[in-house]
């Protein structure tokens, strides 16, 4: 480890990292004093904490664990401090409150999963986070289900272009429903292609997320890579490929069985989607809720449920999910 710790003061080995850890104008230093109650005061390549015991204590634990990641050439950007902030608080909630704060920091490289993609390497925030990358590399079939900002997409993708470049998969397959929330697919302009792929952007961010672009364009020549509405799924099957359907919510009972149907030897497919958001017109069944009704009991199907504590997007994200979450007014039985 590149740091010397004494009684109240951190000092680092490498300066570059330790402005890294410290953010642009000290901004990150700044929500770790905000959020622990202390105070930082930084001089050349040490950081001095002050506060009380405890919370000096917490601190230390946060700001090791911060700059040891950044050791093993992980990056630290405020999405990722707030993540750090919220498994800590989740420790907390779940101990109890005699132990001292400083055994309620999650250590957060010991036990989770890492896919590694030509671009980055991404790692299990959370245990239902943990236990889907798990699922998805021992199952064949898995469902992630809950709400938005959990990740489910992201790491679906990821170990999708994982086992790609390990050459375990031909094909990476990615699908969603083109389903319409509020708007008309009529309405827009262009041609079909033009009109459905604003519906599939968000698979393209995340493959751009992991492997560089030319990859990418050559892995879409070449037909590695297919982004289609789940429509266009009827009638085949696929084989050696990585299969990803997003949004599962939005599929009829129909088109759920449809795709299902289509895996094909060698290939693994994921579902993953949010209950609380189906953008049906009333009265239409979810076939996400109905596969999670029928197969819940076939062993060799997981089906992952993620909660609000796994939002990992923005702590913001995570109180809105739970303020909706409360309100009897959403529930799943009004929407359908």
């Amino acid at each position: 480890m590149g740091f010397i710790e004494s009684s109240d003061t951190l000092r680092f080995s490498s300066n570059k990292l330790l402005i890294e850890l410290c953010g642009q104008l000290d901004t990150n230093l700044s929500k770790i004093e905000s959020w622990a109650g202390v105070q930082i005061i930084r001089r050349g390549n040490a950081l001095s904490i002050y506060g009380a015991k405890d919370d000096c204590d917490l601190t230390r634990k946060l700001i090791t664990d911060l700059y040891s990641d950044l050791e093993h050439g992980k990056t630290l950007d405020e999405r990722e401090l707030d993540i750090y902030f919220q498994q800590i608080e989740d420790q907390k909630v779940k101990q109890i409150k005699n132990i001292k704060k400083s055994s309620k920091v999650v250590n957060k490289s010991s036990n989770y999963l890492e896919i590694k993609t030509q671009k980055k390497l991404v790692q299990a925030k959370s245990n239902n986070q943990n236990s889907f990358i798990n699922s998805m590399l021992s199952k064949e079939l898995v469902f992630g289900i809950g709400p938005a900002g959990t990740g489910k997409t992201y790491l679906a993708i990821a170990v999708g272009v994982s086992l790609f470049s390990q050459g375990l998969v031909e094909k990476i397959v990615l699908t969603r429903p083109a389903v319409e929330a509020g708007e008309r697919l009529g309405f827009l302009p262009g041609d079909m292609k033009e009109k459905v792929d604003p519906y599939m952007q968000p698979l393209y961010d995340a493959l751009n997320d992991f492997l560089p672009v030319k990859v990418v364009s050559k892995m879409y020549e070449r037909g590695s890579i297919e982004i289609a509405p789940l429509a266009f799924m009827r009638g085949r099957t696929l084989k050696d490929s990585f299969i990803v359907l997003d949004e599962g919510q939005n599929a009829s009972p129909s088109q759920m069985k449809m795709f299902l149907t289509r895996l094909g030897i060698g290939s693994r497919m994921v579902v993953t989607g949010d209950i609380t958001q189906i953008d049906l017109p009333k009265g239409f069944r979810s076939g996400l809720v109905e596969a999670a009704e029928i197969l819940s009991n076939m062993k060799e199907i997981d089906f992952i449920n993620f909660k609000d504590v796994d939002i990992v997007r923005h702590s913001l994200v995570r109180k809105i999910a739970r303020a909706y979450e409360k309100n009897p007014i959403v529930s799943l039985k009004s929407e359908n």
